[in-house]
């Protein structure tokens, strides 16, 4: 659940201006970029001596750094020629470079409005969008601007960094090849061929991309923090330091960089002036919630592992504050939506599946809440020499997650061997030789059902563990998939609640032994014999390998990728312990209260 999101990376002197303009970058925007001024040559000329008196003007203010002062001129030049939409668009570059990013949105729309084929104005549009934390109308946007312009790279890239994000994997892929293919050898062109490179698990060829990459432009942070992040998630910890610290020296005021890296290591004491100079960022920075939040969450990963607990928590509540004020849960909708789900799949619908579904033993589901233990199982599971790990496929949040809720019986008959098929084509990209495959998305609990019907003979691994412990997690962790019910202890309460409605009813009407029921705590206590358990049912013969899981040299992609390079340990076991005086509601789950 980690993103490998990066905000796109400034070109080289030498490509292309992202602008649009058919220069090269030195000679068109790059002064902009480096000063949040404008140049002249960007510009088209205004009408009238006194715009373009208060445009030269607004450029030396630029220039020389006075930014608030710049950014009145260009508002000037705007009340004076209004319906030119590059005045506006330049006065939504402005303001975007001082981090007034719903004022540039709305500078922006004026200029596509007034010029719907400005494909940089639609570009920076994008831009300005997704920083509000509107990625969804950004997507738009991007699409709109390469639309306009089909080899804009720096549009290609940035759609394919939020697609991405979404779990939108084919589309993002798409989105890479073409920024590539258009543009190889440009700063979006290189980046986008490592992403295609890692989303296609060819981690070799991406690191001697970004290698590459940065050797031709020694200054590119997003080139430093995506390395890192690669290698972080291999395992190569050291390495990923090294390079993190070194994006973080090249560009101290991205916030990104600093969640990332602290999700790749645990800090120690002669950390703490790493935690300070976060804490300096967000008194200063200029960020939209989404940045803040993420910024917050660092901070507090940061206290938590230096166990300052009452800072921790008062930085994890600001920061699940600002995530719930973008995404807020409607548990009506979620109660109705479990009262469907347990409704269209019956006794006498599952009864169906050993006639209807494909005969494949190859699916593993690992499943359960999330932050209980999934990446554990997947860890131990694919050390398997005849099992690969598929990680969180989205196969079934994003298909079932489509069928028709008011008659789920129906819509899944008339679907599941069209699911099945494809689920199968999925299974074949992850490995085709492999003799079990894991799937370890959590939210699969969900469709249980679905899963049944397609795939009869698919082993299915229901991971536990402390409910609170669980929760706390969940509500500490900064996930890279937006989610609705984790950000309120009385949301998470009611939503673990609901998964244990579920989980009942599947045990209900599967068959004895169609779920495995795997206890964190327990396996955590007896590795060896929790390891073979879980091998036994996979229908596999033993392998020692599987008791080494922190060897697995499998990129992990969670935010679990620091831990579970570690040797099986008890450290997390009991963690809501240290955080008693702020349960809150989580305080609901614990055995002795109910």
């Amino acid at each position: 659940m980690i993103s490998r999101g990066a905000p796109p990376p400034r070109p080289g002197r030498n490509d292309p201006c992202p602008c649009g303009s058919g220069r090269k970058y030195k000679h068109c925007c790059e002064v902009a970029d480096r000063t949040a001024a404008l140049p002249a040559a960007a510009l088209p000329p205004m009408t009238g001596p006194s715009a373009d008196a208060e445009l030269h003007a607004a450029i030396r203010l630029f220039e020389t750094g006075r930014t608030k002062e710049a950014t009145a001129a260009f508002e000037r030049v705007v009340r004076l020629a209004p319906e030119r939409a590059s005045a506006h668009y330049n006065l939504g570059l402005a303001l975007y470079r001082v981090g007034r990013f719903g004022r540039a949105a709305e500078a922006l729309d004026r200029a596509v409005a007034l010029k719907p084929t400005y494909a940089d104005a639609f570009y920076h549009l994008g831009l300005a969008l997704e920083r509000l934390g509107r990625p969804l109308e950004a997507i738009g946007a991007f699409r709109r601007a390469v639309s306009i312009k089909p080899k804009m790279a720096s549009a290609l890239y940035a759609l394919g960094l939020l697609l991405s994000v979404h779990g939108r994997r084919a589309d993002s892929i798409a989105a890479y090849r073409r920024a590539a293919s258009a543009a190889p050898e440009t700063s979006h062109g290189r980046l986008s061929k490592a992403q295609v490179l890692m989303a296609e698990e060819r981690y070799g060829e991406a690191e001697a991309s970004l290698r590459r990459t940065i050797a031709l432009e020694p200054a590119a942070a997003t080139a430093h923090w995506l390395l890192a992040t690669l290698l972080g998630e291999s395992g190569r910890f050291e390495e990923a330091d090294a390079l993190y610290r070194r994006a973080i020296e090249l560009d101290p005021a991205e916030a990104g960089i600093y969640r990332s890296y602290l999700a790749s290591r645990k800090l120690t004491e002669g950390d703490r002036p790493l935690v300070a100079q976060m804490e300096a960022l967000l008194q200063r920075g200029t960020f939209v919630d989404a940045q803040r939040a993420g910024l917050l969450f660092a901070i507090a990963k940061g206290h938590d592992d230096l166990g300052d607990l009452a800072e921790a928590m008062r930085r994890f509540d600001e920061a699940n504050a600002l995530a719930r004020q973008s995404l807020p849960f409607d548990r009506g909708a979620h109660h109705r939506r479990i009262d469907a789900i347990i409704a269209g799949f019956t006794p006498d619908l599952l009864a169906h599946a050993d006639r209807m579904g494909a005969a494949d033993e190859r699916p593993l589901m690992i499943l359960g809440m999330p932050r209980s233990g999934t990446t554990l199982v997947e860890q131990i599971m694919s050390s398997h020499p005849a099992v690969a790990g598929g990680g969180e496929l989205d196969f079934w949040n994003t298909r079932a997650g489509s069928l028709d809720s008011s008659d789920m019986a129906g819509a899944a008959l008339g679907a599941v061997r069209e699911l099945a098929a494809a689920y199968r084509r999925e299974l074949d990209r992850v490995s085709p030789s492999a003799s079990r495959i894991t799937d370890k998305n959590p939210y699969n609990f969900l469709w249980i059902g679905l899963i049944r019907l397609a795939f009869p003979q698919a082993r299915i691994i229901h991971c536990q563990r402390n409910p609170v412990d669980t929760c706390l997690s969940i509500y500490t962790t900064l996930f890279s998939t937006p989610t609705d019910y984790k950000s309120d202890r009385g949301d998470l309460t009611f939503y673990y609640r609901e998964y244990l409605r579920l989980m009942d009813h599947w045990r209900r009407v599967l068959p004895p032994g169609a779920i495995l029921d795997a206890p964190y705590e327990a396996i955590i206590a007896e590795p060896e014999v929790w390891s073979r358990k879980l091998v036994e049912f996979a229908g596999l013969d033993w392998d020692p390998a599987c008791l080494r899981p922190q060897d697995n040299r499998r990129a992990i992609r969670t935010a679990s990728l620091w831990q579970a390079r570690q040797p099986i340990n008890n450290s997390s076991v009991g963690r809501w312990r240290r955080y008693e005086p702020w349960l809150g509601e989580l305080r609901d789950l614990l055995p002795e209260t109910g």
